[in-house]
């Protein structure tokens, strides 16, 4: 099943994130992102992102991150959040498997008799999807310790 759009928010009631997606089919679906499978993603999403970047003498690599993170903040468009209803279909996943490519990533849901939800992005939006995350950490009072200084580095105010 392919995952076509995704609004991720905080709640404090289940202190996890909620990860409505909407169903290339049109259904919505709800992910609940606990505290450790959100600090797995985080680490295992950043690192790749550093390891995308060729590395050059010239620049310094996390001044680089952090303007290739700022840029695609900033390209980033608002759209409709993604409504779920009372019987949409709600997961807490145990575990996401990341499948990446020099161009892309994706985020496999395992929800059960074989069946895999996959939300593929392109680098740009895996920056965008991982700002999202980072607002919602920060929003949760979740420990920051889990993203790389670039990270924080391209946090509008920052310098």
């Amino acid at each position: 099943m392919q995952l076509t759009k995704v609004t991720c928010r905080y709640s404090e009631v289940e202190d996890r994130i909620c990860m409505s997606a909407m169903l290339k089919e049109g259904e919505p679906v709800v992910f609940w992102l606990t505290q450790r499978l959100s600090f797995m993603l985080v680490r295992a999403l950043t690192g790749y992102v550093e390891r995308s970047v060729s590395r050059s003498a010239l620049v310094d690599m996390g001044l680089l991150l952090s303007c290739q993170q700022r840029d695609a903040e900033w390209k980033h468009e608002a759209s409709e959040p993604v409504r779920y209803r009372a019987g949409s279909l709600r997961i807490l996943p145990e575990r996401v498997d990341i499948s990446c490519s020099p161009e892309s990533a994706a985020l496999l849901f395992p929800l059960g008799d074989d069946e895999v939800a996959e939300l593929q992005m392109s680098m740009q939006e895996l920056r965008q999807w991982l700002a999202i995350v980072y607002r919602q950490f920060k929003h949760a009072g979740w420990p920051m310790g889990v993203w790389p200084e670039w990270f924080a580095q391209a946090e509008p105010g920052r310098n």
